[in-house]
């Protein structure tokens, strides 16, 4: 089957996983962000002919994506004071992983020294494994191993202290900053 309006599917592809940190983010909900983000979809499709004539679909998409949200939260009388979410312009996206660096500062005192010492040094730092492996007489294996495992305990330290969320492909796409 022929796609009668690529345009909207090549912009649909590029920024889908975006908006849909971004309804997650706001609404709070996997399935409210994935039935928003449906009705930007729809409403792409409705103004097609429009919409391929687009300078900035990602901008228009947020902008829909936004009024979906104000909608629900209308619709769900959950509308406060509070402004509504501002979106980015043109510039590139904050990773979430960039807003969890409180999180991350307040889960490390509760892991073992040896994993914060090996997580702090390597991830936050920057420090070359060969190098920690040097610094503490270990093997590049046995360095790579204990590391692992620290990510693996700091990421279920922070699953449960930040209610970190993770999208389709496994990476994280929001947390819930409140519980750091």
């Amino acid at each position: 089957m022929r796609r009668a309006f690529p345009c909207i599917e090549s912009a649909w592809q590029a920024h889908r996983d975006e908006l849909r940190g971004f309804l997650i983010r706001h609404s709070g909900d996997q399935d409210t962000a994935d039935d928003l983000l449906q009705s930007v979809y729809t409403q792409a499709l409705t103004h097609r002919q429009q919409f391929c004539k687009l300078d900035s679909p990602r901008a228009w998409l947020f902008r829909v994506a936004r009024h979906q949200w104000i909608d629900q939260q209308r619709r769900d009388r959950r509308w406060t004071d509070q402004p509504p979410p501002e979106i980015a312009e043109e510039s590139p996206p904050t990773s979430p992983l960039v807003s969890l660096i409180n999180c991350i500062e307040h889960a490390m005192p509760h892991l073992e020294a040896k994993d914060r010492d090996i997580l702090r040094r390597c991830d936050l730092e920057g420090l070359r494994q060969a190098d920690y492996a040097d610094d503490h007489g270990l093997r590049l294996p046995a360095t790579k191993a204990r590391l692992r495992r620290a990510r693996q305990r700091l990421r279920q330290r922070l699953i449960a202290q930040c209610g970190i969320v993770f999208d389709e492909k496994g990476d994280i796409c929001c947390h819930r900053a409140d519980r750091g």
